[in-house]
């Protein structure tokens, strides 16, 4: 009896699996197991295959069998078999988890990611870092205390443990391990990529699902994500998402961005001397004696990278309109970049003596409109810790 081989067919750049019996299409390239990847390249021989028509005719029949254990070709298989979990992924080691497959969600808040987690989870986990702060208690005071204090610490320790959660995971075998983090920039899934393909997984089977701003606008994205992330700062996610476009294996592997605790303490626009000047003549009358003068920065953001990568260094003109005045400080609100504060401002001076801070600004709660708005100019820049 000879055993039938596996009939593979290409037409038109896509390759077909055939029933051997009737002729009929099995499979398609992009549904085709290890094995029949690997008999397409003539790595293994494998055997025909059927239809749920002729199933009945597959290589588990006890003839076929007899049949293959007569010739040989049984430890032939096994041999190939083995020849195929030797198999490299693209960090060249051993393919040793064919089957397991790792998700990384990326989408901006708002758009849906995590109903579509949700969806996809199977049997598998959901590993989040924005779960593990909501576990831990308020979200936004969680983040409100980062930004007052200037410590950005405990926000990598939540990464990292997000991080080794999915990792026992994927070492338990689970599958699909589901990373539901917004994942904007290739450096965001690096750790998860690098540590699943160290595992054995195949590349094939690290997967991006990317929802992006799930077809609405800013606004209706500040509106109903469940964190409160406000427009701002959607605006510019959506923006830097554009900028990165499409995740891949190999775009994540080869970022030199990191997941590491943000190095950045805070980005500004930094006034030159003579806005400097010009800011103080007006509002320097306002400032009591003792206190200590700023009139440094608009800050942009606190604890992170700016996100449009190329303003850093682009000179900005600014325009004050109003003063505001407290007991611990005294800063004037201004216009023309964005800023995530809720009131973009310049600290102009601080009651240090009696434990005013800077950043005591955002608590400023009366403003008034100036006479005449002051124009100030300055360079974007980052501030390293």
């Amino acid at each position: 009896m000879e055993l039938s081989k596996a009939i593979f067919k290409s037409e038109d750049g896509k390759t077909t699996l055939h029933c051997s019996k009737c002729g009929k299409v099995i499979k398609t390239g992009d549904q085709f197991s290890v094995l029949e990847k690997y008999a397409l390249k003539g790595v293994i021989t494998l055997v025909a295959q059927y239809c749920d028509d002729h199933k009945h005719m597959g290589m588990y029949s006890n003839e076929i069998m007899s049949e293959m254990v007569r010739k040989g070709i049984k430890e032939e298989l096994r041999k190939k078999l083995s020849e195929v979990t030797m198999g490299k992924n693209v960090l060249n080691i051993e393919i040793s988890r064919p089957n397991q497959k790792l998700v990384i969600m990326r989408g901006i808040p708002g758009s849906g990611k995590s109903t579509k987690a949700n969806q996809l989870l199977d049997k598998g986990v959901i590993h989040s870092t924005d779960d593990l702060i909501s576990s831990a208690g308020d979200y936004n005071e969680y983040f409100k205390k980062m930004v007052d204090s200037g410590d950005w610490s405990a926000h990598g320790r939540m990464h990292k443990q997000n991080f080794l959660n999915a990792k026992q995971s994927m070492l338990d075998g689970i599958s699909p391990v589901i990373i539901d983090n917004t994942n904007i920039k290739a450096s965001e899934p690096k750790k998860y990529v690098e540590a699943a393909l160290k595992m054995g997984f195949d590349e094939a089977n690290i997967i991006v699902v990317d929802v992006a701003d799930g077809g609405v606008s800013a606004e209706v994205l500040a509106k109903r994500n469940t964190h409160n992330v406000p427009l701002k700062t959607i605006e510019r996610m959506m923006s830097s998402h554009k900028g990165v476009g499409p995740l891949t294996v190999n775009k994540m592997l080869e970022t030199t961005g990191s997941v590491k605790s943000p190095k950045v303490l805070y980005s500004g626009v930094m006034l030159d001397e003579k806005s400097k000047s010009r800011l103080l003549s007006v509002i320097g009358q306002y400032v009591p004696e003792g206190w200590k003068i700023f009139a440094h920065h608009m800050t942009i953001s606190f604890g992170k990278p700016l996100e449009i990568r190329e303003d850093i260094g682009k000179e900005i003109q600014l325009s004050a309109y109003e003063i505001g005045i407290s007991d611990k400080a005294i800063a004037v609100k201004v216009k023309g970049y964005p800023s995530n504060n809720d009131i973009p401002h310049i600290t102009v001076a601080v009651n240090v003596s009696e434990g005013g801070k800077p950043v005591m600004s955002n608590n400023i709660t009366a403003w008034t409109s100036l006479d005449s708005p002051i124009t100030v100019t300055g360079i974007v820049k980052e501030v390293m810790k």
